[in-house]
């Protein structure tokens, strides 16, 4: 939950937002907000079993930015709607920089590492204190910021896609991938939540052994969709390709999440109303 809170101080109101995520914890990728707002027998499902289990919706800023990255102006105002009814108390905010999230794992002892400061700061610059807190006021501004050319020029597949490209005309290196993928499978049960930097490892190598795999920039993005949410959610709903890599490291739940493909919401709604907590 978003923690609100305002300050009179000198006749200046100041805004102070914390979060706490209450299990059980959800992630949707972009696909899974759109299934959600297509289909309103759903989403009020979602939201009903999400208050009945007290559990939180965890948003990235890149959910947030790709799910702004569209023309069509109903589907947008029905995410703004569908953010609004789920409300503050049930969301909260997941640092999606999986690289940065191992290094705060080195470092961070009394919160928890997956905590995206930086968006929670940006959320106190946007929202004016005069108004209710709306989650979709975030939105609504990165929207406003794609419109501008502010975000999403990334060039992962340029900067990325060719040191796997190098690694799979590599003998040496193909077969070293292959190896350290095959180890990691063969203990996978020994390792303990989080297991960040175990997915972070075997996604490179599995994207290396996979000589078929393209990566565009798209699928970059995925990655983020994938590595921090599946090793601190409860639930993360993630494209296909991405279902079987998680599926491929050898990790469970509740190492990591358990995780759903597009056509499996309804099974993703039963899971979620029978949860129990096993951490």
């Amino acid at each position: 939950m978003l923690k609100y809170s305002k300050y009179n101080i000198n006749g200046k109101i100041i805004v102070k937002i914390d979060q706490i995520a209450y299990p059980p914890t959800v992630y949707l990728d972009t696909w899974a907000f759109f299934d959600f707002i297509e289909n309103s027998d759903f989403a009020d499902e979602f939201i009903r079993i999400l208050n009945s289990v007290n559990g939180t919706l965890m948003l990235s800023i890149m959910s947030i930015i790709e799910n702004m990255n569209i023309e069509n102006q109903g589907q947008i105002q029905n995410l703004y709607k569908f953010i609004d009814l789920i409300g503050a108390d049930r969301i909260a905010f997941l640092d999606f920089n999986f690289t940065r999230v191992i290094k705060k794992e080195k470092i961070y002892k009394k919160i928890s590492p997956a905590i995206d400061c930086g968006l929670l700061d940006s959320f106190i610059e946007i929202h004016n204190p005069k108004n209710s807190l709306k989650v979709s006021e975030i939105f609504l501004n990165y929207r406003q910021d794609l419109e501008n050319g502010r975000v999403l020029n990334e060039k992962w597949e340029e900067g990325l896609f060719p040191v796997i490209i190098r690694a799979r005309n590599d003998v040496n290196a193909f077969s070293n991938a292959k190896k350290r993928f095959r180890k990691r499978k063969e203990i996978a049960n020994t390792y303990k939540f989080p297991c960040t930097k175990f997915l972070m490892e075997n996604c490179i190598d599995y994207i290396t052994i996979n000589k078929d795999m393209k990566m565009p920039d798209k699928e970059w993005r995925d990655i983020c969709h994938t590595i921090v949410p599946a090793a601190y959610c409860d639930f993360v709903l993630i494209d296909k390709k991405w279902l079987n890599f998680i599926k491929s490291t050898g990790l469970e739940y509740p190492q990591i999440a358990k995780v759903y493909k597009k056509r499996d919401l309804s099974e993703f709604l039963k899971d979620l109303e029978n949860w129990k907590n096993p951490r």
